[in-house]
């Protein structure tokens, strides 16, 4: 099935490309279809996948269903396990049913789904992958993508005079290299596989030709849709670099009217992606990891040593051996400026060209920045658009610019001898400086080194044998392709079927009492695992409502309640919440057991998944066991929604923070933001009646009025009716949703519906009428200029 999907959506995509930039041909086209069907062929072609399921796997409650330890493929790829899968899950399961992915009750206390970004609900090759699982669908989509990232990049190329052998090896070379390969599971892979079509767009509105602008609006929107923002920042760094250049050229077109075509591409991708990127914009003030960042200027550590990642992107050591020697940084952000060797020398030796110069030059800045040299990378770090993306991610730029270069110089540089010398000497040194930094003594990764060299000599005798000149292109593109798929092939390990992550058995009587749907009896209900176990946004997969957070982008006035009592250090802190000693129940609580139980029972805990040998103390409950674990019950969990009884008011944030700390009972008092006052008592009540997507909808009685409060996220997105008028939302507790019910109150209807999201269905509308209005004005001008 996956590899029939495959098929079927890569033979879309090569007559998209086609239909829109036919320079590339038919067999050349099959040619990239065939290669990414290869590369990815262990997830597509067997009942195994390429997702690092295996990582679940040594946590509890899923460890203890295997019967011999786990190794896992590959551990730096936690991420996509953690977080893209329950993402990608949650969003599916929307979009299935016609709901719009807005809010996760899930996720920490709720969070936002669409405003997350990374859960990417609108990008076109998860979409294609909809009839798929998540852990399926991401493998095919890296495997889509990375045809496209070939496809575009070959088109390019041709477009910028390179000859067929030329556009392939550039097209290899960037689709292939490993910052593209270690992130092809991630948003980041995703968006940046368009960034070819980015550019070619812009050339061809320079130029004037049929489809520039609507090829432009397609790739430029298709990346903004895929989830990633810093890669947009990437995307337009790299935008304005080549529209700036072209500027400088006299073009077939005046100036003004490129500039003008080019302003309006901009606003109509702006338009038609609104209901994705201002939900965004609109969440990331309120979360914890703007908080973090806030106002800071963001810049790696200059450290000389990295340099030698240039030359051989091993020299630290890979993830996928379990080794990596490098402290305080990962393989992704260190060791992914690599294109190949062939392309490295063909790009350093072509830099005598004035435009192939600039290209390297352009390229050589991004890495600076990447690497944080001083002087270029903090000047970098605050400009306006460079700003925005993490600097040591330029090296996408890096490798996007010698992919070009080396496409443009391979063809040229044999045919003249000054050329041909000089790649000579490039190649020789660059040889010889992967030959004297050596990879670990690890048996594939010293059969790559040794596989990349020999085909640099086989390129380099190519360039000194006259009869064997003529072939150097293709050469090149064999040599280039050996280099690449070697490295990279086994970097997203395939994973054997029986990681299937199906419910371990102490999850499923849990599952049947209905902690899938959130609802029960007894009303939604929220569930902890001790450190590590059930790990959350894992246990989102099953529909299991988890307090801890996993993921930076969470409200920050929530984490700052919780951070407050439990003292957790990190928002991705996954043992950090909770921690469990064998006698008994012991939370990391700055003022001990007494500050942090009332806070388990306000977040509605109502079951704890402890080792099999543990005991609680009372009020916990044992109601059962099984292999993985035993599960407890805590029959002091509040409901999500309540009326206390009796209200605090405070002035500021943190003075609502530090009182709501201190709370004991949360039953019997609640703190909300505003003129100070002095307890006042409530009647009355609140029951939970149904979880919609995005909210809730809830019976009250309140004879008299009554703050209405619960244990769900803050957000400015919220909004409320009570029998039919508008109520404020209102942050109680420090962190959390409450409104004011007035008296005799039924109804409300609880809702997160962000004005982002409004105004960017309104945006997109407008942004739909502009693409076919305009789309109609080019065809009567075709018409009328096609003789009769």
């Amino acid at each position: 099935m996956d590899l029939l999907l495959f098929l079927l959506g890569g033979f879309a995509l090569v007559v998209l490309v086609r239909w829109w930039r036919g320079a590339v041909p038919r067999w050349v086209a099959i040619g990239y279809l065939a290669l990414a069907g290869l590369f990815w062929s262990p997830g597509l072609a067997t009942r195994g996948v390429q997702v690092p399921v295996d990582s679940a796997y040594f946590y509890h409650p899923w460890s203890d269903t295997q019967t011999q330890p786990v190794v896992a493929g590959n551990g730096l790829l936690g991420d996509v396990i953690f977080q893209m899968v329950p993402f990608r899950t949650l969003v599916r399961e929307r979009l299935l049913r016609g709901e719009a992915p807005l809010w996760a009750h899930s996720l920490f206390t709720g969070q936002p789904l669409l405003g997350n970004a990374q859960s990417a609900p609108f990008a076109p090759l998860h979409l294609m992958a909809l009839p798929l699982p998540p852990v399926r669908a991401i493998t095919l989509a890296a495997a889509w993508q990375m045809l496209l990232c070939l496809l575009l990049m070959d088109a390019l190329l041709r477009a910028l005079g390179a000859g067929t052998a030329a556009a392939v090896l550039g097209a290899v070379a960037f689709a292939l290299c490993p910052f593209l390969v270690s992130f092809a599971l991630y948003p980041l892979g995703m968006a940046a596989s368009f960034l070819p079509g980015v550019v070619l767009g812009i050339l061809a509105l320079w130029r004037g030709e049929r489809g520039g602008l609507a090829g432009l609006v397609a790739c430029a929107l298709a990346l903004a849709l895929s989830g990633h923002p810093e890669t947009i920042a990437h995307a337009a760094v790299l935008a304005g670099c080549v529209a700036g250049a072209l500027l400088l050229q006299r073009g077939p077109r005046p100036r003004w009217r490129f500039l003008g075509v080019l302003g309006a591409a901009a606003v109509l991708t702006g338009l038609l992606a609104a209901p994705v990127l201002l939900p965004f914009v609109q969440v990331l003030p309120e979360t914890a990891r703007w908080q973090a960042v806030k106002g800071t200027i963001l810049t790696p550590p200059w450290v000389p040593a990295d340099l030698r990642v240039v030359v051989d992107p091993l020299v630290y050591g890979s993830p996928r051996d379990g080794i990596w020697t490098r402290a305080g940084a990962n393989f992704h952000e260190i060791s992914t400026a690599w294109v190949g060797l062939v392309p490295l020398a063909l790009a350093l030796a072509g830099v005598a060209d004035r435009r192939r110069g600039w290209i390297v030059l352009g390229g050589a800045l991004a890495l600076a920045v990447a690497l944080g040299v001083p002087g270029i990378s903090p000047a970098a770090a605050r400009l306006p658009v460079v700003s925005l993306a993490l600097p040591v991610r330029y090296r996408l730029l890096w490798c996007f610019a010698l992919a070009v270069a080396a496409a443009l110089a391979v063809d040229e540089l044999p045919r003249r001898a000054r050329g041909r010398w000089a790649l000579v000497a490039t190649l020789v040194a660059a040889a010889a400086a992967l030959a004297l930094v050596p990879p670990p003594d690890l048996r594939w990764e010293r059969a790559w080194w040794i596989a990349t060299l020999g085909g640099g000599a086989v390129a380099l005798a190519t360039l000194l044998i006259p009869r064997a000149r003529p072939a150097f292109a293709w050469v090149a593109v064999g040599v280039v392709l050996a280099d690449l798929a070697l490295l990279g092939v086994r970097y997203n390990a395939w994973v054997s079927p029986r990681f299937d992550l199906a419910p371990p058995p102490v999850l499923r009587p849990l599952l049947a009492a209905g902690a899938g749907a959130g609802s029960t009896k007894a009303g939604p209900f929220r569930v902890l695992g001790a450190g590590g176990s059930l790990n959350p946004n894992l246990a989102a997969i099953y529909g299991i409502w988890d307090p801890r957070p996993n993921d930076p982008i969470v409200p920050a006035a929530t984490v700052a309640l919780i951070d407050q009592v439990w003292g957790y250090p990190s928002v991705n802190g996954v043992g950090g919440l909770i921690r469990l000693e064998h006698e008994g129940i012991g939370v990391r609580a700055r003022g001990g057991d007494a500050a942090a139980r009332p806070l388990l029972d306000y977040l509605g805990v109502r079951y704890f998944l402890a080792p099999p040998r543990w005991k609680l103390p009372l009020p916990w409950q044992r109601v059962w066991r099984h292999a993985g674990g035993q599960m407890w019950e805590n029959p002091a969990a509040l409901p999500l929604f309540f009326v206390p009884a009796s209200v605090e008011i405070e002035r500021g944030r943190g003075e609502a923070v530090a009182r709501a700390a201190a709370i004991r009972d949360f039953r019997a008092l609640a703190v909300a933001e505003g003129d100070p006052t002095s307890p006042r008592e409530q009647r009355g009540g609140a029951r939970l009646r149904r979880v919609t997507p995005n909210g809730f909808v809830l019976d009250l009685a309140t004879p008299s009025g009554a703050l209405v409060v619960s244990s769900v996220s803050f957000m400015s997105g919220w909004r409320i009716d009570v029998d039919g008028r508008a109520v404020r939302p209102r942050r109680v507790n420090g962190g959390f949703l409450g409104f004011d019910a007035p008296p005799r109150a039924r109804r409300a209807v609880v809702d997160y519906r962000p004005a982002g999201w409004t105004w960017g269905l309104a945006l997109a509308g407008l942004g739909a009428v502009l693409a076919v209005g305009l789309a109609g004005l080019d065809y009567r001008r075709r018409r009328r200029a096609t003789p009769v």
